[in-house]
C-alpha cells in the first residue's frame, strides 16, 4: 500500500504562461447616432381672421360762407385786457341758458318782430353765461364806471381756431364788411332764448340796473335772459374750433369805440 503511494509521481506544477496581449484593433467608425423618435408637434392655434379695415375718416365739415371777424373779439374775453383807459373784467354768472331745440335766438324783448334764430346750431344743453365788463377809472376814492361791453354764451370747448361774424338763419350771406348782420335794439335790452317754438312775444322786463341780466320764465317752459345793452345796432360773433364747431357766441355792445380798439393800453 505504501509502495503504491511511492510509485505515484507527483506531476510537476505547471507554470501559467500569460498569453500575449493582442494588438489593439483599429477603432471601427462610430455608428451614426440613432434618430430620436419624432415628437408630435402641438397643433398651431387657429389664427383669428383679420379685422376689417377701419372706416374712412369723415369728410371735413362744409366751409361756411361767413365773414371773418372784423376785430380781435378774443380781447373781450381776457381779464385785465386794456383798451386805452378802460380795462376788461370778466364775470361768470350763476345763471345759465338752457337750450333744448339745438338753436339759439336773439330779439329785442319789446319788439317781437326782431326775433331771429342764429344760423349755426349750438346743440342742446345748459350753457354757461359770462359778462365782459368795461371798467373806466373815475375820481380817486370813487368806484370805477362799469359798462356791459359784451355777453358771452359758452356752447363748446376751446381751443378757438377762428372768429366769424354770426348771421341769422335763412339770411342772405354777407359779402363785405358793409353788409355785416346787426341786431337792432330800441328798448335798451337784448334777450337771448332757446329758438324753440319761435318768438316769445313781448317780454315784461322789470327795471334793470347795473350790468347784470334778468331771467324771465316763458309760458312754454323756456327761459329768456335779458341783458342791459342800451340802444343801437349790435354785431354777434362765433368762436369756432378746428372742426368748425362753435365754442362760444359773443354779442358786442359797442361800448368800446374804434378809438378804444386802436388805442394802446395805458
Amino acid at each position: 500500500m505504501a509502495k503504491t503511494k511511492a510509485a505515484v509521481k507527483k506531476k510537476p506544477a505547471t507554470k501559467s504562461v500569460a498569453k500575449p496581449v493582442a494588438k489593439a484593433a483599429k477603432q471601427a467608425p462610430a455608428p451614426p447616432p440613432k434618430k430620436l423618435p419624432t415628437v408630435a408637434k402641438k397643433p398651431a392655434r387657429p389664427t383669428k381672421p383679420s379685422l376689417p379695415l377701419p372706416p374712412p375718416p369723415p369728410p371735413p365739415p362744409p366751409t361756411r360762407d361767413e365773414l371773418d371777424a372784423d376785430r380781435d373779439i378774443g380781447r373781450l374775453l381776457r381779464y385785465g385786457e386794456k383798451f386805452g383807459a378802460k380795462k376788461i373784467d370778466v364775470r361768470m354768472l350763476q345763471l345759465a341758458l338752457p337750450i333744448g331745440s339745438g338753436s339759439l335766438a336773439i330779439c329785442d324783448p319789446g319788439v317781437p318782430k326782431t326775433f331771429k334764430v342764429f344760423d349755426r346750431p349750438t346743440g342742446s344743453g345748459v350753457f354757461r353765461v359770462m359778462l365782459s365788463v368795461a371798467r373806466t377809472p373815475t375820481k380817486p376814492g370813487q368806484p370805477d364806471k362799469e359798462e356791459l361791453a359784451a355777453v358771452v354764451i359758452h356752447v363748446g370747448r376751446p381751443p378757438i381756431a377762428k372768429w366769424t361774424v354770426a348771421h341769422a338763419k335763412g339770411q342772405k350771406t354777407p359779402k363785405s364788411e358793409e353788409q355785416i348782420p346787426q341786431w337792432a335794439v330800441t328798448t335798451g335790452a337784448v334777450a337771448l332764448v332757446d329758438a324753440g317754438t319761435g318768438s316769445p312775444g313781448v317780454l315784461a322786463v322789470p327795471p334793470m340796473t347795473g350790468v347784470n341780466p334778468v331771467e324771465i320764465p316763458l309760458t312754454d317752459g323756456r327761459r329768456a335772459l335779458v341783458f342791459p345793452s342800451g340802444n343801437g345796432e349790435f354785431t354777434a360773433y362765433w368762436a369756432v374750433d378746428a372742426a368748425d364747431k362753435p365754442v362760444c357766441l359773443v354779442i358786442d355792445f359797442d361800448v368800446l369805440t374804434q378809438k378804444d380798439w386802436k388805442a394802446k393800453p395805458q
